[in-house]
C-alpha cells in the first residue's frame, strides 16, 4: 500500500508539472469563429481551387489549396470554413478581413506587406516557359528565346520578366486572361508562354496533345503565401503549422498530386 502510495504521489507531482504546458497547449488559436479556420479562396484556378459557389459561400471545392487549408486546420485542431472572394484585390487590401487566413496563390511581394501580413512561403513559384507543340530545338537558354514570339498575361510577373531579362526580338503579345494565353500557344500565335509554372504545369495537363513541354523556368525567387489580416495574432500559429507541413513532406505530396509535375525539377533557363 505504502509503494501504491508513493506512486500515485508522483504522478500527481507529474500532473501538476504538466499542467501548465497542457493548459497552454489547449489554448484555442485566436480564429474569428472558435473551433473553425475560416478559409477564404479566389475560385476557380484548376489544381488549386475548383468547385461549386454560391455567392460567398462554397459548396464543394478541390485543389492544392484547399487540401493545404484542410491540413493546416487540422494541425491546428480546428474545423475548416471555406469563403470565396471573387475579386482578387480584396484580399489584398488593407483592413479587417471576415475570414482568418486566404489561400489563394498570393504572391509574397513587399509592396503588399503595408496592408496584409504573410504567413511563410507554402509554394516557390519560378516563371515557367511552356512551348507551342513541334517547336525544335527547344530553347534551354534566355538568348535562345529571344528570336521566338512570347506571349504572357498582361500586368503579370511573367509579363515583367520577359520584358526586363529575355528582351523578345518582337515585343512580347500580352492576352487578358491565361486561358486565352493557353489557347494562343495552342493555336500557334505563340512560340512559348511564360507564367507561373505551376499553373502552366496544370494546363498542359489538360491540354497535352495541344502543346509541347515545359522548356525550363525563369528563376524569380518568388513564392506563395497564405494571407492575413495586418497584424493577425494568428499569423505565427499558421506558420507554425506550416513548417511542419513543409518539414513532414506533406506540401509536397500535395504539389506532386495537384501540379502533375515536380515544377522544383525543372532546370533553370540562364
Amino acid at each position: 500500500m505504502r509503494r501504491l502510495a508513493t506512486i500515485a504521489a508522483g504522478l500527481a507531482t507529474l500532473a501538476l508539472a504538466a499542467a501548465p504546458a497542457l493548459a497552454q497547449q489547449a489554448t484555442p488559436p485566436p480564429t474569428i469563429t472558435p473551433g473553425v479556420l475560416t478559409v477564404a479562396l479566389d475560385m476557380p484556378s484548376d489544381g488549386f481551387q475548383v468547385g461549386a459557389v454560391n455567392g460567398s459561400q462554397v459548396v464543394f471545392a478541390r485543389g492544392l489549396e484547399v487540401d493545404l487549408a484542410n491540413a493546416v486546420a487540422k494541425r491546428l485542431g480546428l474545423r475548416t470554413s471555406f469563403v470565396n472572394v471573387p475579386v482578387f484585390a480584396d484580399i489584398v487590401s488593407p483592413g479587417p478581413k471576415a475570414w482568418d487566413v486566404a489561400f489563394a496563390q498570393v504572391s509574397i511581394l513587399a509592396g503588399r506587406r503595408a496592408a496584409i501580413s504573410y504567413t511563410v512561403p507554402y509554394l516557390s513559384v519560378d516563371q515557367g516557359v511552356l512551348l507551342r507543340r513541334g517547336l525544335t530545338p527547344a530553347p534551354r537558354t534566355l538568348a535562345a528565346l529571344k528570336p521566338l514570339k512570347i506571349c504572357v498575361e498582361s500586368g503579370t510577373t511573367g509579363a515583367t520578366v520577359v520584358a526586363r531579362r529575355v528582351k523578345p526580338a518582337t515585343k512580347a503579345k500580352g492576352y487578358a486572361d491565361v486561358t486565352s494565353l493557353v489557347q494562343g500557344l495552342s493555336t500557334g500565335r505563340c512560340d512559348a508562354v511564360v507564367y507561373d509554372a505551376p499553373t502552366l504545369a496544370v494546363l498542359r495537363s489538360e491540354v497535352p496533345l495541344r502543346v509541347g513541354p515545359m522548356a525550363g523556368v525563369i528563376p524569380t525567387a518568388e513564392n506563395y503565401g497564405g494571407v492575413t489580416t495586418k497584424g493577425s495574432p494568428l499569423t505565427p500559429v499558421l506558420n507554425t503549422a506550416l513548417n511542419g507541413l513543409l518539414k513532414d513532406g506533406t506540401i509536397g505530396a500535395l504539389s506532386t498530386k495537384w501540379l502533375s509535375i515536380n515544377v522544383t525539377s525543372l532546370k533553370p533557363l540562364t
